[in-house]
């Protein structure tokens, strides 16, 4: 079916109920009270038939359609209940707590966000606080009765601005959520849930309140006519929404900060508003249950700290080996440019707080590029592999630091270590990666070797050492290379 006809069919949903209602007196000859409560079951049935359906949509969420679910199925029960028991004319109280409970499972949609955690024991801990709070609203209407179990007319006004603010409560609650929403399943039922409740809210008011038209019939059929309105047009929105449509995620900061704040009050709020009813009459039960709500709310909030915790914890983690892979080259496992620069302001400010020396020592492997144009660039990384395993492996010294620089430079830091010190660390480097005997024909002596450039400085005078050790570097390398070269000492030793 094309979108036209989709269109023409929400269209025929929505005045077919009200037609009924408009037309069905005169048809019969007579008037049908009772025909608006029966087209309020069959309305609000059809959007809990349609509910149920969309808990397989994969459009849809099951945790939040499923509490779309249960608070259709409160209102249901309470209106074939107030249709079967009590007429049209006076409610029993009981139907009065299952129209108030079809809100409990939409404010734990509300709340319940993507940051809490979905295990069966939330789930547990989330089905017993809605049952407590089914039997806090029932305790707390129940001495609004009169001996026949009716309500009593003199609270009927409070009653309905129960209603009223709940109803509201409700719409404002998730039209933030539908601000806030992030993902295109999260925005798109709150965003049909808020129509629905707007809609609800408005009709249901001008339902209730009907002192504020006595002399007018045709307001008062208006009002009776309605109520049907919300759970058609719900029907609706939850069968266009099966359609995924394009979605960008809010950058509404201040909705989800608001939605993020106040969701774990929400059900604090719903627990105090219904503690308002327990009065002495209620006896211990009533002290009893309201107890237990609060130990189970108590429980589902250590139960997310717990969760926040553990989540932090592991993000930690991860961040933490994210930080490490990012400190480390990916070709030869040592440490990277970057690390370096971290390595080399600490380094400094350790030798600085101490007085001591730090040499640095700028390692080049000789004709590289050669050994690259002539073997390849597979064997080149082999190559730079175990070169870096032979420095790395000359260090004696937990605080000494190597990192690879670049291409096919290597750095390394010598923290509390003398010119003469640092001269021992470079002959050794020398010694180790010419004895390896890393095959390389055009090399010196037929073999993969190294040029280093020495340079130590104190800590006051650390700025230009990286740049002295690849002066000293530069000129290890014009004298022949495979040695090394110390800043400032006009002595050149050769390794091997």
């Amino acid at each position: 079916m094309g979108k036209p006809g989709r269109f023409l069919g929400y269209g025929a949903l929505l005045v077919a109920l009200p037609l009924v209602q408009v037309v069905g007196p005169p048809i019969v000859g007579r008037e049908l009270p009772e025909l608006a409560y029966y087209m309020m079951l069959l309305a609000s049935g059809m959007a809990l038939f349609a509910a149920v359906a969309c808990l397989r949509v994969p459009a849809y969420e099951r945790r939040t359609m499923g509490s779309l679910v249960l608070g259709l199925a409160c209102w249901v029960a309470g209106m074939a209940y107030a249709i079967a028991r009590s007429g049209t004319e006076q409610n029993l109280i009981s139907t009065y707590v299952l129209f108030v409970s079809y809100g409990l499972p939409l404010l734990y949609a509300a709340v319940a966000t993507r940051d809490e955690p979905t295990t069966p024991s939330r789930r547990l801990v989330d089905g017993a606080l809605l049952v407590l709070l089914v039997i806090l609203c029932y305790l707390g209407v129940r001495d609004l009765r009169d001996a026949d179990g009716f309500l009593k007319s003199e609270d009927m006004v409070w009653v309905v601005i129960a209603f009223d603010i709940e109803n509201v409560f409700l719409f404002l609650t998730f039209l933030i959520r539908t601000l806030a929403s992030s993902e295109e399943k999260e925005r798109r039922f709150f965003r049909l849930t808020t129509i629905f409740l707007g809609l609800y809210a408005l009709t249901a008011g001008f339902h209730n309140h009907d002192e504020l038209y006595p002399a007018s019939p045709a307001f008062a059929r208006l009002a009776d006519i309605l109520p049907t309105l919300p759970f058609t047009a719900l029907v609706c929105l939850l069968h266009a929404g099966r359609r995924p449509r394009a979605f960008e995620p809010t950058q509404r900061l201040w909705a989800r900060q608001l939605a993020a704040g106040f969701a774990p009050g929400l059900l604090l709020a719903a627990i105090f508003a219904l503690s308002l009813g327990i009065k002495e009459s209620q006896g211990t039960f009533g002290r009893v249950v309201l107890a237990l709500a609060m130990l189970v709310y108590v429980v589902r909030v250590v139960q997310t700290q717990f969760w926040f915790a553990s989540t932090r914890d592991r993000l930690a983690d991860a961040l933490a080996a994210v930080e490490r892979v990012s400190l480390l080259d990916e070709l030869t496992g040592i440490p990277n440019r970057r690390a370096f620069d971290q390595a080399f302001a600490e380094r400094v400010r350790e030798a600085a707080r101490d007085g001591k020396p730090i040499s640095a020592l700028m390692i080049d492997v000789d004709l590289f590029k050669t050994f690259n144009d002539t073997r390849g660039h597979p064997e080149g990384d082999i190559a730079l592999k175990a070169v870096a395993r032979l420095l790395a492996g000359a260090l004696r010294r937990p605080a000494d630091f190597i990192a690879r620089y670049g291409g096919e430079e290597f750095i390394v830091l010598l923290p509390n270590a003398p010119l003469d010190g640092a001269q021992v660390v470079a002959r050794r480097m020398n010694r180790a990666i010419h004895d390896a005997l890393l095959e390389y024909d055009h090399g010196i002596d037929g073999r993969v070797t190294v040029s280093i450039g020495v340079a130590t400085a104190m800590a006051a005078d650390a700025g230009d050492l990286v740049r002295h050790a690849d002066q000293a570097l530069y000129v290890a390398k014009s004298t022949g290379r495979n040695r090394y070269v110390a800043i400032g000492d006009a002595e050149v030793a050769v390794a091997g």
